[in-house]
């Protein structure tokens, strides 16, 4: 990880649901959802899915090279299902006495959060219960009043609806720049269902209110167009909706998230040969990928 001026986002885990190791999934990777931003000396996590795990061994790496003792970690849930927090207990860092770690999720979790995570690690499921992490561990509700600051970011939130059991989108500007993070969410439902309704016109404005001009967005974009008629209401967002969606949007840099767990490297590379000639030829341009576990990007 670098601390140069620009923003850098890290892609350490882009599968969603569940893991999927193996020759078919060598480039984009099979470790579920987990990116991090790091901006000057402030570096925030998003999600800990099975890519934490890398992540941690990467940070302890380099804290060792250069001789640092301690870690200020804050990492942002955007909701509890096991793919988006099953790589916690093998966050390296947690169990190290000194580091801080904060942790942050949606107040709509009611207080829940903690015992939602340490529950993962109760000892009929894992053998380290949560309260052997040695780190100074807090566990935080978003700020529903104003942006959260942490150095010289600034991260904003959203909830998300439209996915079983809800979803928290986020906003972290730094550097000039804007990146969202907004995976797990059906926009489907919200933008081309035969089925408006007044809310859903209203979440639709929200969405695209809140990725305005973003410089780069990470987006769920699981399915296929034929793969959706099948997996509506399932939570997850069609290829041909997201992208629609962000150029109307104004969006700079579209990353395709949570691959689904069925699509090999050569399926995914096949969708971005279907589409990326139209949308980076476009005027104005709009440059899309399919998240690759192991990329780091600067925002710039």
């Amino acid at each position: 990880m670098s601390t140069a001026n620009q923003p850098q986002v890290t892609f350490w885990g882009t599968r969603g649901s569940i893991p999927t190791p193996g020759r078919t999934t060598e480039k984009f990777g099979g470790n579920t959802p987990c990116v991090s931003v790091m901006y000057k000396d402030t570096l925030v996590i998003i999600d800990a899915g099975s890519g934490i795990r890398n992540c941690g061994l990467e940070l302890l790496s380099e804290a060792a090279a250069k001789g640092q003792k301690q870690l200020s970690l804050h990492l942002l849930l955007s909701h509890t299902h096991w793919d988006h927090i099953q790589g916690l207990p093998f966050f390296g860092p947690a169990y190290i006495k000194g580091n801080k770690l904060v942790i942050y999720g949606s107040p709509n979790k009611e207080g829940f959060l903690e015992s939602i995570l340490s529950d993962q690690m109760d000892t009929q499921y894992f053998p380290v219960e949560m309260s052997t992490f040695a780190s100074d561990l807090s566990i935080e509700e978003m700020p529903e009043d104003a942006p959260l600051q942490l150095g010289d970011l600034s991260i904003e939130w959203q909830e998300q609806i439209y996915h079983p059991g809800g979803s928290v989108r986020f906003k972290i500007s730094a550097g000039g720049k804007k990146i969202i993070y907004a995976s797990d969410v059906e926009l489907d439902i919200m933008f081309n269902s035969n089925e408006k309704t007044e809310e859903t016109e209203k979440h639709a404005k929200e969405y695209l209110e809140f990725i305005d001009g973003a410089d780069l967005l990470i987006a769920d974009g699981q399915y296929s167009e034929e793969e959706y008629k099948t997996k509506a209401h399932w939570g997850h967002t069609s290829v041909p909706v997201l992208l629609e969606v962000a150029y109307r949007a104004g969006v700079g840099h579209l990353a395709f998230f949570h691959h689904d767990p069925l699509h090999t490297d050569k399926f995914l590379n096949d969708l971005w040969s279907q589409y990326s000639t139209k949308y980076h030829t476009a005027d104005p341009p709009m440059h899309i990928f399919w998240a690759r576990e192991g990329l780091t990007m600067p925002i710039g």
